[in-house]
């Protein structure tokens, strides 16, 4: 229930705040910087708010609940699980704004829903995810803050009352800073939320992102003295000929990145399969299968830097850098396919330092002078895992680089991160974020217009009027209805208004004067029956990529049902479609100008 007390001073508020800057006439650019940086602003301070919960769960459930108990060593075991008890309550009421990664309902927000993200998903996610890391769920952190970035990039378009492109740059400015903050590393922000989260690059949105992201890394920095939370050494290139070793890890990593995304999918799919234990109780089976897992090697457990680090210094064998590699894979699968909170980035990092770390010990073997030591390869594996994963090469580079603050790394970095960027592609043909898109029947690929069209469907814009004519109507009938201006497409139906097949006037214009084919043949006879039909629920987008093959002005629409029928509805135009298309892309031809 909305108070009024509360809405009269937003309001109040909001208005002091745009008659100032209609007072100064300022331009839409200059108007959409300022609002950048107040989201750069809030998006740092729930950074440092999300580590701080993160922090509390910790100290919960791995201190206070072990002293409680007497600290037996087996009790790791149980502790992921009793954490998913807590998230339970939370996935029953917001189901969607609580489980897995918000990075994929981030992206569906901007192509699908204008931008506007609920504005509970900013305590909902916080509190999910602070709940999953805090209590050893194998994710990570960054995911959720990029969510929860976004909505507050969302709420402060709310409450400006922005939309369009204004209120999908703010998102990418929330998101941006939510990244920048948590990693520190503002231009990895910035072209993450320019690569990922809108899909796309240009001026208009570019300067905002930047100023968001400065500010909330500098926010970030100003509460965390210790800079970063993960720490990199300096990198050195001993020979260019490694060039050659880390085109090899470019590959393993894409075909790793692959291994991740399948495991993780497959796992969703059989958690959804799963019957006997309803949807909020199904983390916690999660749960004690990565305690399990984290009772022999703790190293997965949390999102914590330290197994990172560690590989890139080269404290572990290579037998227990390949295991961390295989259980990492296993261990978010079950955090985040049970229902787990958290993100991807995190972990293909540690995929990505544990493969190179593997690679690196395989190469100093085989070429010592070459490749002198593992943990180059270490670090850039780091990207070249992340960067295919989530298909932004661009800024998994920038990222390294932001890292390690070593220009020597730019080449590694690019040959291998682009290198795995193919191999997924070619292997995936979707990245770790919209293959869950593609799961729920969005495809986001073709652009952000082919996305407003994924969020319409056919029954927003069909024709209920329709030309039926019954099967047994004689030859000169269907001319003269023709010939009488009733469209250039008939469709045949049965008595109870079943589609039985499709006559098209262009296939019987040489036809039109033969009046031999009076009495002999009849609409039946004349119809196709192999007809390419849309049901009223499916999208626009969908009924676009059907046209696109068929040599067709119009497709009928029809309810389908399992026992074969197709009763007829009405019909929906190539024509309507453009239309549509072209009035999203002239609102963004003005908005941008």
């Amino acid at each position: 229930m909305k108070n009024p007390a509360k809405d009269g001073i937003a309001r109040s508020l909001r208005n002091r705040l745009l008659g100032f800057f209609r007072r100064y006439q300022l331009s839409d650019q200059t108007f959409l910087i300022i609002v950048a940086v107040i989201v750069g602003f809030l998006g740092g301070l729930g950074s440092i708010g999300f580590e701080w919960m993160i922090e509390i769960g910790q100290h919960f459930f791995f201190e206070i609940v072990p002293d409680l108990v007497g600290n037996p060593k087996w009790l790791v075991i149980l502790i992921p699980a009793f954490g998913a008890f807590f998230l339970a309550p939370l996935i029953y009421f917001f189901p969607v704004e609580a489980k897995s990664d918000g990075v994929p309902a981030t992206m569906e927000a901007v192509a699908l829903k204008g931008g506007i993200i609920k504005v509970r998903t900013f305590s909902t996610r916080m509190l999910a995810s602070a709940i999953t890391l805090g209590s050893g769920g194998s994710a990570g952190k960054e995911g959720p803050i990029i969510q929860i970035g976004a909505s507050i990039g969302s709420a402060v378009g709310q409450f400006f009352k922005v939309s369009g492109e204004r209120m999908r740059v703010l998102v990418g400015c929330g998101a941006a800073a939510g990244l920048a903050a948590i990693f520190n590393a503002p231009i990895a922000g910035v072209l993450f939320a320019l690569e990922v989260v809108l899909g796309e690059f240009n001026l208009h949105s570019f300067s905002p992102i930047v100023i968001s992201s400065v500010v909330a890394t500098a926010v970030s920095r100003a509460w965390l003295v210790h800079g970063a939370a993960l720490k990199l050494p300096p990198y050195m290139m001993f020979s260019y000929w490694e060039i050659f070793f880390y085109a090899i890890l470019g590959v393993a990593a894409g075909i790793v990145s692959v291994w991740f995304t399948k495991t993780l999918h497959g796992m969703e799919k059989l958690f959804e399969k799963f019957a006997p234990v309803k949807t909020h109780w199904q983390p916690i089976l999660g749960g004690l299968g990565v305690g399990a897992i984290g009772f022999f090697f703790p190293q997965i457990l949390g999102c914590s830097y330290d197994p990172i680090t560690q590989a890139i210094q080269g404290d572990f064998i290579w037998q227990t850098l390949l295991a961390m590699l295989a259980l990492k894979i296993i261990a978010t699968s079950l955090t985040l396919g049970s229902g787990g909170s958290g993100g991807i980035l995190y972990p293909c990092l540690f995929m990505g330092a544990t493969l190179g770390g593997v690679l690196g010990m395989v190469f100093n073997i085989l070429a010592p002078n070459i490749a002198p030591h593992a943990g180059g390869y270490a670090l850039v594996g780091m990207g070249a895992v992340l960067g295919a994963a989530v298909q932004a090469p661009m800024a998994a580079i920038m990222m390294g680089f932001e890292l390690t603050g070593s220009y020597a790394v730019i080449l590694p970095l690019m040959t291998s991160c682009v290198l795995a960027t193919v191999v997924h592609r070619r292997l995936m043909h979707h990245s770790i974020y919209t293959q869950v898109l593609i799961d729920r029947g969005i495809d986001i690929s073709a652009g952000r217009e082919m996305g407003i069209l994924a969020s319409l469907t056919a029954r927003d814009v069909m024709n209920y009027q329709v030309s039926k004519i019954p099967g047994t109507m004689p030859y000169n009938e269907v001319m003269q209805l023709f010939l009488g201006g009733r469209g250039n497409y008939l469709y045949t139906t049965d008595e109870d208004d079943n589609l039985l097949g499709v006559i098209s006037f262009q296939d019987l214009k040489e036809f039109i004067y033969d009046d031999q084919l009076n009495g002999l043949v009849y609409a039946k006879d004349l119809a196709n029956t192999d007809v390419v039909y849309v049901t009223p629920d499916e999208t626009l987008a969908s009924s676009m990529n059907k046209f696109s093959y068929i040599d067709m002005e119009e497709l009928p629409v029809v309810a389908a049902s399992d026992d074969g029928f197709r009763r007829l509805l009405g019909v929906i135009t190539r024509n309507e479609l453009m239309k549509i298309y072209r009035q999203e892309m002239l609102k963004r031809v003005m908005i941008e100008t």
